[in-house]
């Protein structure tokens, strides 16, 4: 794959699929002085879905619903990179740093493409499910039995940069099957009007928003760490592409 196709394949699927070999011509002919050009157009597109051209019926909604949990698992990420802190938490003994899960957990609700309630269905999302976690679920309990076994806690030098880049190599495997079950389900199921999906992402927008400045906060009453203000820097940025989103999605819909 040359690099004009890779960039290509970074616009949201509609937009590959109607001007994709004009883009893909365009990047080939100008080089590599066009690429960060290309980057921004990809990146500008993505916070205005309303501006993408529809292929098939519903296809913006599906398109959104997944990429709405792909910035959720990515969140994820983000948080686990972190050492556990008190600053952001997610446990009901601590209401006041776990605040920012609420507008978060509701925009997943939101979002959540619903199954047809029928034998088949079901069914038929079970397998898939199968299918799809199958590999993960076993890696994921292989990680969980080398952390057990306490293995880990001796390991050195080269040994352990292999097992944290393994266990990094897990944690997003996991994260990215979960995007393709939620991409499997999307194909069947009821999706979320578009009124819902841009309420979504406006919640959870808000809710990364309040993470990032409640952990940007606390940083800046203490002592600034290079990691917590990466940390807040990465949910920012989260949160300005999920409202950013939603409101593009909000604006041309009214």
């Amino acid at each position: 794959m040359n690099a004009a196709t890779l960039l290509t394949r970074l616009y949201p699927p509609a937009v590959c699929e109607r001007w994709g070999d004009d883009i893909r011509h365009e990047v080939s002919a100008s080089g590599i002085r066009s690429w960060p050009d290309t980057l921004v157009g990809a990146a500008r597109l993505w916070l205005h879905p309303g501006d993408w051209p529809e292929t098939c019926t519903g296809q913006t909604r599906r398109v959104l619903t997944v990429a709405l949990f792909a910035l959720t698992a990515a969140t994820g990420l983000v948080l686990r990179s972190a050492e556990p802190s008190t600053i952001l938490t997610a446990d009901i003994h601590h209401p006041a740093t776990s605040l920012w899960l609420i507008p978060l957990l509701l925009g997943i609700v939101l979002a959540a493409p619903l199954p047809p309630l029928s034998g088949e269905a079901l069914r038929g999302l079970t397998a898939a499910a199968v299918r799809t976690l199958a590999a993960p679920i076993t890696a994921l309990v292989i990680l969980c039995l080398i952390a057990w076994s306490g293995l880990a806690e001796h390991l050195t030098g080269l040994a352990d940069a292999v097992a944290v880049t393994s266990y990094w190599l897990v944690l997003g495997f996991v994260a990215l099957r979960l995007c393709v079950l939620v991409a499997r389900i999307s194909r069947t199921a009821h999706l979320p009007t578009t009124h819902r999906l841009s309420t979504a992402l406006l919640h959870i927008g808000a809710g990364l928003a309040l993470a990032a400045s409640q952990n940007l906060l606390a940083a800046v009453r203490t002592a600034p760490h290079p990691g917590s203000l990466a940390e807040s820097t990465a949910l920012g940025l989260l949160a300005t592409a999920a409202i950013s989103a939603g409101h593009d999605l909000r604006q041309k819909r009214s």
